[in-house]
C-alpha cells in the first residue's frame, strides 16, 4: 500500500486536472477503490458519495434509477422528464433514468459532480453529472477473470483483456459480465396460504404456496473497444456496448391499506387482509383472468450503444475534439400496482429510446499556460415510443391501450475559460445557450364497449419548445502545495414539457423549465505529506418553478400523475469528504453531508393536491453519513486486507406530498470484505465478503396509491445478509 493517498485524475473541466486543483465539488473514485470496497453498481458508490442520492425508484416505473443531488433530480421514467442529474459514459450523454442503474463493467474512474453542471456538462445537469468512464485499450496483453458465488445462489463473471492488434498503433481492449442471483421476496398464493379467506387460488404454485420470487436478478453486458493512434497527434476510440437486463420485478411487499380507495370499493375486495403476510413476501398475481389479461412478472431491457471519439492536435497548445454516438434500448415490465391477488391495476409497458449525439470541442491554451479555453457546439435527437396495456378496475370498464410517441432534439453552444491573472490565481467562467423541443402524440384506445372518455386525447399531437443561457464564474487560490480555496457561482436548469400520462384533456397542461442559482464555497487540503485529504464545500440553491409530480386529483378530475410548476425553494447545505493514510498499511475515509430544504412559495395547484411548506421534495434526505477502513497485514501466508464500511442515510419520501405512507425511515448499512493475496502483487486474489453485516431489515423506498387507485402503500425490500466469495486472476 502507498505512503501517500493516490492521486485520482478528472476532467470536470474539459481538460485533466487533479481532484484537489479542481474548483468543483466532485468525488472521484477509481478502479482500485471500487474493488476494495466491492463495488459493482452505480448504487454502491453513491452510497458514499455526500448529498447523493442513485437507488432503485418506485415499482411502477419499472427498471429505473433515481438520481438526486442536492435535492434536484428525477424519478419517473417517462420520456416526458428530464434527468436532473446527467449521466454520462465516456462522456456520452445518458438521456433517460430508465435502465440508468448501471453496472461497473470495466471503468477507470467514475467522477459525481455536485451542483449544477449547465456550462460544462450540458444537458440537463441542472443538480449535477455523474460520469463513468471505461478503460482504454493500451495493448499491454494482460486481462483479468474473476469469479463471484454467494448467498441465494449468485453468480457473477467478470472478464476483460487488452489486446495489442499494431504494437503502438492500434489496440483492442474486450470486456464483459454476467450475473445472476434469485430474488430474496417471494411470490405467495394468497388463496393457498390461506384457503379460508375466499381469495382464489393462482394456478402453479408448489407445496409451499410459492410462485416464484421477485427481486432476482439476470444481467449480462459487452464492451469493446478499439484504440487507434497514428502518430503523436490523433486519437481515436471506437467504443462498442451490449446489455440484456431479465432481472425480475422490484421485491415489494405491502405495509398500508385503504379499503376506501376507488378501485378497492369498485371490486368489492378487502385490501387491509393483505397487511398479515411475512416480511420477504408479496401477494401480486400480474393476471386477471376475468379479463384475460395475464402479463407475467417480467422486467426485460435490450439496448447498445456506439461511440467515436477523435482528438486532433492541431498544434502544440491547439486540439480539436468530437464525440459522436447512437444508443438504444426495448424495454417491457409489468407491474401489479396494488399488490394484491386481484387486478385492481395492472400495466404492461413497453418502451424504447433511440438517441444520436454530436458534440465538437475546439480546446486550447496559451504558451505560458496562463489562459485555457474550450469552445464547442452539442447536438442530440432522440425519440421515445411509450406503449402499455393499462387495466384498471376504477372507475368501471377502465381497460385501455397507450401507445404515446415522443421525439424531442437539443442544440446548444458552449465556452469555458480558466485564466490565471497571478500565480496562484485562477479564474474561470463558462456560458452555454440551449435550444430544445419536444413534441407529443398521444394515443388512448378503449378495450371494452363503455370507454372510458379517451377519445378527446387519442390522436392529438402537443409540443413544447423552449431556450436558455445558463453562466458559470468561479475563483480559486492556491495558499500552498496543501491548500486550496475557491468561490463559484452556477446557474442550471431542466427542460419542461407537456404531462404525459392524460386521462382527460384538462390534464393535458404543460410544465416550463425549472431552473437554479447556485453559490457555492470550499476548499481542498492535502495534509501531513498527503497523507490526510480533506475537501468542504458549503452551498446555497435558489430553485425556481420546480417540478413537481402530482399523484392525486388534480383540478377535480379522475386522478392522475400530473406534473406541475410548484413553486421557488432554497436549499442550503455542507459536505464533508476525508481520506487518511495514517500509517502505511492502514487507509481511512468518511464522508459527512447535510441538506436542509425549504419551500419559500407554493402555487395554488400544489396547495390544493396537498404539498405544503415544511415537506421536502422527493428522494431528498437532510443526512448522509459514511466511513471506511482497511488494513494490510503481512503474514507468512500472504497479505490479508480486511475493510469495512458503512453508510447511513437518512429519511426521505417518495412523492411530493409528504406523508408517513410515501416515507422511506433512514437506515445505516455496513458492509465488510477480507482479500488474500500470496504476494502483494500476486495475480491470483481470494475476497470473502458479506453485504448488509447486521442483516437489517429495510426498505430502499416506499410509495403509496394509498388515496388515489389501488389504495396501497408498497415498500421495495433490501436484500438480508449475505456471503459471497470471489476469486480473481490477472493475466
Amino acid at each position: 500500500m502507498p505512503e501517500v493517498l493516490a492521486e485520482v485524475v478528472v476532467t470536470a473541466q474539459f481538460r485533466e486536472q487533479r481532484v484537489q486543483d479542481t474548483p468543483v465539488a466532485v468525488t472521484a473514485v477509481n478502479s482500485e477503490m471500487m474493488e476494495a470496497r466491492g463495488q459493482s453498481d452505480l448504487t454502491d458508490i453513491a452510497a458514499g458519495a455526500p448529498n447523493v442520492t442513485i437507488r432503485e425508484s418506485v415499482t411502477a416505473y419499472g427498471n429505473t434509477a433515481a438520481l438526486s443531488i442536492r435535492g434536484v433530480g428525477q424519478f419517473d421514467n417517462s420520456f416526458a422528464y428530464e434527468p436532473g442529474v446527467g449521466l454520462y459514459i465516456d462522456d456520452v450523454y445518458y438521456p433517460t433514468v430508465y435502465g440508468a442503474q448501471l453496472d461497473l463493467l470495466d471503468l477507470d474512474r467514475v467522477e459525481i459532480l455536485r451542483g449544477p453542471q449547465g456550462t460544462l456538462a450540458g444537458k440537463n445537469s441542472i443538480g449535477g453529472a455523474v460520469k463513468l468512464y471505461s478503460q482504454k485499450p493500451t495493448g499491454s496483453g494482460q486481462g483479468s477473470l474473476e469469479t463471484t458465488v454467494g448467498d441465494f445462489d449468485r453468480l457473477d463473471v467478470r472478464a476483460s483483456a487488452d489486446i495489442p492488434v499494431v504494437d503502438d498503433v492500434l489496440a483492442l481492449r474486450l470486456a464483459g459480465v454476467l450475473k445472476t442471483r434469485d430474488g430474496h421476496v417471494d411470490l405467495i398464493d394468497y388463496g393457498c396460504r390461506n384457503p379460508s379467506s375466499g381469495v382464489p387460488r393462482q394456478p402453479h404454485a408448489d407445496r409451499d404456496c410459492r410462485l416464484g420470487t421477485v427481486g432476482g436478478q439476470d444481467f449480462k453486458g459487452l464492451r469493446a473497444s478499439l484504440r487507434f493512434t497514428p502518430s503523436d497527434r490523433l486519437e481515436m476510440d471506437l467504443i462498442a456496448d451490449w446489455t440484456e437486463d431479465d432481472s425480475e420485478p422490484a421485491p415489494t411487499r405491502i405495509f398500508a391499506a385503504n379499503n376506501a380507495a376507488p378501485a378497492a370499493v369498485a371490486a368489492g375486495v378487502d385490501v387491509e387482509q393483505f397487511l398479515n403476510g411475512g416480511r420477504y413476501e408479496n401477494y401480486s398475481s400480474f393476471s386477471d383472468p376475468d379479463r384475460g389479461v395475464s402479463v407475467g412478472p417480467v422486467n426485460h431491457l435490450e439496448g447498445w450503444g456506439v461511440s467515436g471519439h477523435i482528438q486532433y492536435r492541431l498544434t502544440r497548445d491547439l486540439s480539436l475534439t468530437s464525440i459522436t454516438a447512437y444508443r438504444t434500448y426495448d424495454a417491457h415490465y409489468a407491474v401489479d400496482l396494488d399488490g394484491t391477488p386481484y387486478a385492481l391495476v395492472t400495466q404492461f409497458l413497453s418502451l424504447g429510446f433511440d438517441s444520436f449525439s454530436q458534440e465538437i470541442r475546439l480546446s486550447g491554451a496559451t504558451p505560458s499556460g496562463q489562459l485555457n479555453y474550450t469552445i464547442g457546439g452539442y447536438y442530440f435527437d432522440a425519440k421515445g415510443t411509450y406503449d402499455a396495456l393499462l387495466d384498471f378496475f376504477f372507475p368501471p370498464n377502465n381497460y385501455y391501450l397507450q401507445r404515446d410517441r415522443i421525439p424531442s432534439d437539443s442544440v446548444s453552444g458552449f465556452a469555458h475559460v480558466e485564466y490565471r491573472p497571478i500565480d496562484n490565481l485562477t479564474l474561470s467562467g463558462g456560458v452555454r445557450y440551449t435550444d430544445e423541443s419536444k413534441d407529443y402524440t398521444f394515443g388512448r384506445i378503449s378495450l371494452l364497449t363503455d370507454p372510458f372518455p379517451l377519445g378527446a386525447v387519442n390522436g392529438q399531437t402537443f409540443s413544447y419548445s423552449g431556450s436558455k443561457w445558463d453562466y458559470r464564474i468561479s475563483a480559486d487560490y492556491r495558499w500552498s502545495n496543501a491548500v486550496m480555496t475557491y468561490v463559484s457561482f452556477a446557474t442550471g436548469f431542466k427542460g419542461g414539457g407537456v404531462n404525459p400520462r392524460p386521462y382527460f384533456v384538462e390534464q393535458v397542461v404543460p410544465f416550463e423549465p425549472e431552473t437554479l442559482k447556485a453559490y457555492e464555497v470550499g476548499t481542498k487540503l492535502d495534509l501531513f505529506g498527503r497523507r490526510m485529504r480533506l475537501n468542504l464545500a458549503a452551498f446555497i440553491n435558489r430553485y425556481d418553478d420546480i417540478q413537481l409530480i402530482l399523484n392525486q386529483r388534480f383540478r377535480n378530475t379522475f386522478p392522475a400523475s400530473v406534473p406541475i410548476n410548484a413553486g421557488k425553494a432554497e436549499m442550503r447545505g455542507y459536505e464533508v469528504e476525508l481520506s487518511a493514510t495514517p500509517v502505511d498499511a492502514m487507509l481511512l475515509d468518511a464522508s459527512i453531508s447535510h441538506l436542509d430544504f425549504e419551500y419559500d412559495s407554493l402555487t395554488n395547484d400544489a396547495v390544493l393536491s396537498g404539498i405544503n411548506y415544511g415537506m421536502l421534495a422527493p428522494f431528498t434526505s437532510e443526512w448522509k453519513f459514511s466511513a471506511g477502513a482497511q488494513y494490510e497485514f503481512g503474514t507468512a501466508i500472504g497479505t490479508i486486507t480486511p475493510r469495512i464500511d458503512w453508510a447511513y442515510q437518512s429519511e426521505f419520501w417518495s412523492n411530493a406530498a409528504n406523508r408517513p405512507t410515501n416515507r422511506t425511515p433512514g437506515y445505516g448499512i455496513a458492509n465488510a470484505r477480507v482479500t488474500w493475496k500470496r504476494e502483494p502483487d500476486a495475480p491470483l486474489q481470494f475476497a470473502l465478503s458479506v453485504t448488509n453485516l447486521f442483516d437489517r431489515y429495510y426498505d430502499v423506498v416506499n410509495y403509496d396509491n394509498l388515496y388515489t387507485l389501488a389504495g396501497i402503500a408498497q415498500g421495495t425490500v433490501g436484500r438480508p445478509r449475505e456471503w459471497a466469495l470471489s476469486i480473481k486472476y490477472r493475466f
